[in-house]
C-alpha cells in the first residue's frame, strides 16, 4: 500500500511535466505559425507614375499587406527629389482589406494614377479677406500651416500646375508646381466625402 501511494504521488508531478511540455510545444507551434503567416503576407511592392507631365512619383510599400507603410518620392526631370512623404496604408482611402501583394499593386496603381487629380492651382477655393480659411463650401480646404492668405491667393490666381493625391480616408493633399521652385509647394488638404 505505501508503494501505491508513493507512485500515485509521483503521477501528478509527471503529468504536470508532460502537460507543461505539450503546452510549450503548442505555444512554439503557434508562434512559428504566426511568424510564417506574417512572412507570407508581407508586401514589398513598388510602382511609378508620371505626374504633371515631367515628374515621376514612386511609391514603395513595406511591412504586412494589411498594415503596410508607403514611402512616396516625387522626382523632377533631373532626378532631384521635389516631394517625399510616408503614409500608413491603414490611414488611406482605397487600402482597406489588402491581403496580398497583387491587391496592394492594384491599390497602389489607383492611388498614384486614377485617384491622383491634376487640376491647376486656379481650382483652389477662394480665400476671402477677413476670414480664417478658404471658402470651400460643404467640403473644407485646410491650408498648410505657414501658408498665409497672400501666398495662397498668389498661388491660386497664378494658375500653376497642381497635383492632389489621397493622404487620408477623407482628404487629398494638394501640391503646386511653380516654375522656379525647387520643390512642390504643399498648399493644404481638400476634404471629400468619405
Amino acid at each position: 500500500m505505501p508503494v501505491q501511494s508513493r507512485s500515485a504521488a509521483l503521477l501528478p508531478t509527471f503529468s504536470k511535466t508532460i502537460s507543461g511540455g505539450l503546452m510549450l510545444a503548442a505555444a512554439l507551434g503557434l508562434s512559428l505559425a504566426a511568424s510564417t503567416s506574417a512572412v507570407a503576407a508581407a508586401c514589398e511592392v513598388s510602382m511609378e507614375q508620371t505626374w504633371l507631365g515631367d515628374l515621376v512619383a514612386s511609391a514603395r510599400t513595406s511591412g504586412p499587406c494589411d498594415a503596410a507603410s508607403i514611402d512616396l518620392v516625387v522626382r523632377n526631370g533631373v532626378d532631384e527629389v521635389v516631394w517625399s512623404a510616408s503614409h500608413a496604408s491603414t490611414d488611406l482611402f482605397g487600402f482597406d482589406g489588402i491581403e496580398d501583394a497583387d491587391s496592394m499593386g492594384i491599390a497602389l496603381g489607383d492611388w498614384l494614377g486614377d485617384y491622383a487629380d491634376n487640376p491647376s492651382s486656379s481650382r483652389l477655393p477662394e480665400w476671402p479677406e477677413g476670414v480664417d480659411m478658404p471658402d470651400a463650401g460643404e467640403f473644407p480646404f485646410y491650408v498648410e500651416e505657414g501658408v498665409s492668405r497672400d501666398v495662397y491667393e498668389t498661388l491660386r490666381t497664378a494658375d500653376y500646375p497642381m497635383v492632389c493625391y489621397i493622404q487620408g480616408h477623407e482628404s487629398t493633399l494638394c501640391l503646386v508646381k511653380q516654375p522656379d521652385a525647387g520643390a512642390l509647394t504643399n498648399v493644404g488638404a481638400q476634404s471629400f466625402p468619405g
